[in-house]
């Protein structure tokens, strides 16, 4: 598997999965650029990167609920490196989690805003640069095993996963002829700060969320990293449309 003079960006770099795939596309040769709305913690990502493959990657902060930004990160990414062949959309959040009768209005709208439509928006503006530089290109999207399995009392951030595995689908099929691949990674439960504070709070949530995958384990940030590295590749040229599972086998336990 070779990334080796690809260019990639990789949204919600800062921290956990998103750093584990920016650092898994470096050391398979990418050049990338780190994209978070923390700008603080995705320069430190940055330049720990930076301190081992010299020159390998940029950061740059943005609020990707904001077309506007969106397309300043783009532009950017063009005038850096002249053009761009994989994108990883990763950026997402949650807003509340309880009894789906709970949720209000806003709770609601704001989850999908973090996890459907801001994904949507960066893809309108990725499409437009892909398809003008007539040639391939891949796109991952980070789904949830939530989108597949639901998740009780994360409901609307389980819908909003689905959501996206259809959007990513739906996409697939219209840029087929353009020669740009669109695929998804569902993963389970990893070991992100998010959920190490999660295990803290509530210890015996780690032992459930373990017993869940086959493999009786939760999954490393770089083992999303890899599946998303080999779909981002040539190594990946006949796949496209596809929704997978790196969750240790919890979606079929």
């Amino acid at each position: 598997m070779d990334l080796d003079k690809k260019i990639s960006i990789v949204t919600g770099a800062g921290q956990g999965i998103g750093e584990g795939i920016a650092k898994t596309l470096v050391r398979y040769g990418s050049k990338v650029l780190l994209v978070d709305q923390n700008g603080k913690s995705v320069k430190k990502v940055t330049d720990q990167i930076n301190s081992e493959f010299i020159n390998a990657a940029l950061s740059y902060e943005a609020d990707l609920s904001k077309s506007d930004e969106i397309d300043k990160m783009l532009g950017y990414a063009i005038d850096q490196y002249g053009h761009i062949d994989c994108i990883c959309n990763n950026a997402a959040a949650s807003k509340g989690i309880g009894p789906v009768e709970d949720y209000s209005l806003d709770d609601v709208q704001t989850t999908l805003d973090l996890t459907f439509t801001s994904l949507w928006k960066c893809l309108q503006g990725e499409i437009k640069i892909l398809k003008a530089q007539s040639r391939p290109g891949s796109i991952v999207n980070i789904s949830s095993n939530s989108a597949i399995k639901g998740y009780a009392f994360n409901s609307i951030y389980a819908a909003s996963k689905a959501a996206v595995n259809n959007l990513t689908q739906s996409v697939a099929k219209e840029l087929a002829r353009n020669g740009i691949r669109v695929n998804a990674v569902s993963p389970g439960t990893i070991n992100t700060p998010g959920v190490r504070q999660y295990f803290k709070q509530e210890p015996k949530a780690q032992e459930m969320l373990e017993n869940s995958s086959l493999l009786r384990r939760i999954g490393e940030p770089e083992e999303i990293g890899e599946m998303v590295a080999f779909l981002l590749s040539d190594s990946s040229s006949y796949i496209t449309g596809q929704i997978i599972s790196v969750d240790g086998g919890a979606s079929i336990n």
